[in-house]
């Protein structure tokens, strides 16, 4: 008895069918998980964006108070705006501690297109104990000096932005210490 070739081929059409689809449905999920891991990584960087503009807000709101504890008055800044702005050196009353904390926010900047906004409150102060090596470095002009110090401690609460509607908020808190070159 003789097969025909007709027949063999038309037993392997339909398994040849079978694994093309296999293979359609795998080059398809390989796709999609694709496009998904490519939108994770797009979020991922939007929000680390966002993460280093409100930690830049943590190191740049330090030089601002220190600018305020040293001048003795609110610096004017082309590139940072007061949000605070009744009384007009309600800032610097703020950090110097005349005027009482409130929760809004303080000081606004912008970095690549996204805002940056701090919020700062005037914890309290702490008084640093002298030491020999405070000694010695005293007298030479650069430490606090046998008798200590006082050290005032602000929170500081920084909220930035970033590209897809991304924020990130850094909480942070600053040791001022008057009179020590140095720090931020």
């Amino acid at each position: 008895m003789k097969v025909s070739s007709e027949n063999k081929w038309t037993e392997q059409d339909g398994s040849v069918l079978v694994v093309a689809l296999l293979l359609l449905v795998f080059l398809t999920l390989i796709g999609i998980s694709t496009e998904i891991e490519i939108q994770v990584a797009g979020n991922e960087q939007a929000h680390k964006t966002a993460f280093y503009h409100a930690d830049a807000g943590v190191y740049t709101t330090p030089k601002i108070i220190r600018s305020c504890v040293e001048q003795g008055l609110q610096p004017s800044y082309s590139t940072i705006t007061y949000l605070d702005t009744q009384p007009p050196d309600a800032f610097f009353r703020q950090i110097m501690g005349f005027d009482s904390y409130d929760s809004d926010k303080d000081i606004q900047f912008t970095l690549g297109g996204y805002t940056v906004q701090v919020d700062t409150q005037r914890n309290r102060q702490e008084s640093i104990a002298g030491g020999g090596a405070e000694f010695a470095s005293g007298a030479e002009g650069a430490g606090s000096g046998m008798t200590g110090g006082v050290a005032v401690i602000y929170a500081l609460d920084s909220v930035g932005t970033g590209p897809r509607s991304s924020q990130s908020e850094v909480l942070a808190e600053y040791r001022l210490v008057p009179g020590i070159a140095g720090g931020l």
